[in-house]
């Protein structure tokens, strides 16, 4: 059994964002700066004796909904005296969308009581394909928005003179995929002729006209591009 001293430094050095709650009330006992910053707090004790609920969150209905996800969470950790894994969309305090999973544990005693909840948090936004990058950030933003979110995520936004219609990002984004005209069309329920009427827009769009130089200026990571389905 790790003393609390080690719990706190095993918090505190970890390379992820980690945090440990009372397991009663769900207070912070001790955060990293990881933890901390995800929700524009500055300095990581700031948070100690807060509850999820009392963070102050971007969008307020999102982030209340978010703190009762969290607090299922604990509760199914407490109830179980296991570790329990969950998903979820995250908007961050800079604004943003950010795929999370998270892993709670709890602390237990020499009694097997449970004297805290652990929680260490992985940002997966990074193994996205870029159409699922963007189901992600329609979530938070309307297709504006989230189209000029998406474009700097990729690294292309300044390949740009004009920005993409909703219709045709979705038709670049399977593009930067590797589908196939064909293939777009069935995933999208449009006609080829349609497809090819976006490229051909997106062209036009595209500083220089070189659509193909801009597909391969995205680099993005393929780790979970098999377990994902076109949008």
């Amino acid at each position: 059994m790790m003393s609390d001293s080690a719990i706190i430094s095993f918090i505190e050095n970890f390379p992820v964002s980690a945090s440990l709650k009372e397991a009663d009330t769900g207070k912070y006992i001790v955060n990293n700066p990881y933890n901390s910053m995800q929700f524009g707090v500055q300095n990581p004790k700031d948070l100690a004796g807060l509850t999820i609920k009392d963070l102050k969150f971007r969008q307020p209905e999102w982030g209340a909904q978010y703190a009762t996800m969290i607090e299922k969470l604990d509760f199914r950790a407490r109830e179980m005296k296991s570790h329990v894994l969950g998903r979820h969309q995250f908007l961050d305090d800079n604004g943003a969308a950010q795929l999370e999973e998270m892993v709670k544990f709890p602390v237990l005693g020499s009694r097997r009581n449970i004297l805290g909840i652990v929680t260490y948090r992985h940002d997966l936004t990074p193994t996205l394909p870029p159409s699922n990058l963007y189901k992600l950030h329609r979530k938070f933003y309307g297709a504006t928005n989230a189209i000029k979110r998406v474009l700097i995520c990729l690294e292309i936004d300044r390949c740009f003179a004009a920005a993409p219609t909703d219709a045709q990002f979705r038709v670049l984004l399977l593009k930067i995929e590797r589908f196939t005209n064909k293939e777009i069309a069935k995933f999208i329920g449009i006609s080829d002729r349609t497809v090819e009427c976006h490229l051909d827009a997106l062209r036009h769009k595209v500083i220089d006209g070189n659509l193909p130089r801009v597909l391969s200026l995205v680099k993005w990571n393929t780790v979970c591009a098999s377990d994902s389905t076109p949008c």
